[in-house]
């Protein structure tokens, strides 16, 4: 069994992915109950849902498998004895439309990724913005058409490189 700890912040995540993703042909619910404890350690405010769908997303779809609520009670209470081992209590906020989990004394974002948003909101271009909001409607949505079609774009050319290195 794969002993689950806290993710060290300086492992970039593609490195993680990898990683993961070859626990999760090992061990189904170890690589599940990793990327659950990253995801509720780097952003809090995640609902049972929101979680599950984030772990297939990373993982595969299906991956809790014919009981997707049983197996995430089962894994939430291996995450939370986990955090409990390192000194974090796992708890579940229940405000009005605002239910979800969170780790007692943790930002609602992890630090680095506060930092990551914050440069990039830095970059943004305030004479850009104020073109953009010039726009009308058709012309947002074409730009966000072409948007998507340029970036589909240099995905399929990138996986093309990928498949002939």
């Amino acid at each position: 069994m794969t002993t689950l700890i806290i993710p060290p912040p300086e492992i970039p995540i593609a490195a993680w992915l990898a990683s993961l993703r070859q626990t999760a042909r090992q061990d189904l619910p170890a690589a599940r109950r990793a990327a659950l404890l990253r995801l509720i350690w780097q952003e809090s405010g995640l609902t049972r849902q929101g979680l599950i769908a984030r772990v297939e997303a990373i993982l595969s779809p299906g991956c809790f498998g014919p009981s997707p609520e049983a197996a995430f009670r089962r894994d939430l209470a291996v995450v939370r004895q986990a955090l409990a081992g390192a000194g974090y209590q796992l708890a579940y906020g229940r405000k009005p439309g605002r239910s979800a989990y969170y780790i007692k004394g943790r930002p609602r974002l992890d630090e680095r990724l506060q930092k990551l948003i914050a440069a990039a909101a830095a970059e943004v271009d305030p004479a850009q913005m104020a073109i953009y909001r010039r726009l009308g409607p058709a012309q947002r949505v074409w730009q966000l058409a072409h948007l998507s079609d340029w970036l589909r774009s240099a995905n399929v050319r990138r996986l093309q490189r990928r498949e002939v290195a």
